[in-house]
């Protein structure tokens, strides 16, 4: 398949870029289309944007959304196809209020991919929070009551429209083809804060 052509059943690989204080790191999401797509760049175009409010609303306002990547399932490389990759450039400020000190960017916000079937899978986001978003219980870093509360809020918000009517969010494995495709039914932010160092692979996504 190539994105000039996307049929009901496809998945698609979703990447946004992020910087902060000179660092830069990537998440990813894939999605998979509810219907044959008869514009694919405005169904592309609408589902860019969707995922570009949903990061901009939860991560601090230092934080910019560089660009977001869509790309199909299969490595576009072996042979590169130009079609099978779209780019879009945005430099969106993101939005959440600083209300102290950035925690360090290792420590993520972690928020549950829910399915109806099998394990949850997570989302991991780094620089959405601030000091007075954390505390410790028994030596274990924990985010408050009220900040898991304000970014479910935002992302319930989200979720009313979530990627649109021509896709939606997925968890799927398998290489090079896709061999399992669950459906995400809910995004839960956990009261747990994940530790993930810089340089973990987690965030490094290929364009």
């Amino acid at each position: 398949m190539t994105l000039s052509t996307i049929n009901q059943g496809n998945v698609l690989t979703v990447r946004s870029y992020k910087q902060f204080a000179g660092f830069a790191w990537a998440n990813n999401y894939e999605v998979e289309a509810t219907q044959d797509i008869t514009n694919p760049v405005s169904a592309l175009q609408f589902l860019v944007e969707r995922i570009a409010f949903l990061e901009r609303d939860i991560h601090l306002n230092s934080v910019v959304i560089d660009r977001i990547t869509v790309s199909t399932y299969i490595p576009d490389s072996r042979p590169y196809n130009p079609n099978t990759l779209a780019v879009y450039p945005l430099s969106i400020n993101c939005t959440r209020p600083m209300s102290a000190n950035v925690l360090p960017l290792e420590l993520c916000l972690f928020v549950r991919r829910n399915v109806d079937f099998g394990r949850d899978g997570r989302l991991l986001y780094r620089g959405c929070l601030t000091e007075d978003d954390m505390f410790a219980q028994s030596f274990r870093p924990l985010i408050t009551t009220n900040a898991v509360n304000s970014i479910q809020s935002i992302i319930n918000s989200w979720r009313t429209v979530g990627v649109g009517s021509s896709f939606r969010l997925v968890m799927a494995s398998g290489f090079p083809n896709v061999s399992n495709v669950r459906n995400v039914v809910g995004l839960q932010v956990s009261e747990k804060i994940v530790v993930k160092k810089y340089n973990n692979r987690y965030f490094r996504r290929n364009p």
